[in-house]
């Protein structure tokens, strides 16, 4: 027998009630089982781990009890969707950060050796990657698509010219 993980999200008709889900949650226990609201309206969803033989087992077995359990808490159960993950595969995601390391221009400048001014010029080159988000701070981006810019960015080894001083040869 194989373990697994498995999420199963279900359309609600109206809103769920923090009781419904409680008993939801209750009948589902001997599962290890996590039940809530999803941030759509009238979604929620379910966590929990089944064992069995084969993948399409546990997914039939995650599916009929959490039906069985939205319907023991007197609720349809409208199903949206099912995911099934082996427990290796499942500890190695839940290991994983679910948002990237990001960077302002302050890490930028730090990492690309240049001031917080230029760092913020150099946003403004083409291809440079787009933040992800905003805030009061200013813009975050990804810092492994910042870093793979900068080991591609042609660096020039001397500032340039302002464009109002005159070209004069060098003795």
């Amino acid at each position: 027998m194989v373990m697994w993980a498995a999420r199963v999200e279900w359309y609600e008709a109206g809103e769920t009630t923090a009781n419904g889900l409680a008993t939801i949650a209750e009948t589902l226990e001997p599962h290890r089982a996590a039940v809530g609201r999803e941030l759509e309206p009238d979604r929620a969803s379910a966590c929990l781990v089944v064992e069995s033989n084969t993948l399409r087992q546990a997914v039939d077995l995650a599916m009929r009890l959490v039906r069985d359990a939205v319907q023991e808490a007197g609720r349809r159960f409208n199903p949206l969707g099912v995911e099934v993950l082996d427990e290796e595969t499942f500890v190695a995601r839940v290991a994983k950060p679910s948002i990237p390391a990001l960077v302002g221009d302050a890490e930028i400048a730090e990492i690309a050796d240049v001031s917080r001014q230029r760092a913020h010029e150099l946003a403004t080159l083409q291809g440079f990657p787009p933040a992800v988000v905003e805030t009061l701070s200013g813009p975050l981006r990804v810092r492994s698509q910042v870093e793979e810019w900068l080991s591609k960015w042609k660096r020039k080894p001397e500032r340039p010219r302002k464009a109002s001083e005159p070209s004069q040869p060098r003795p």
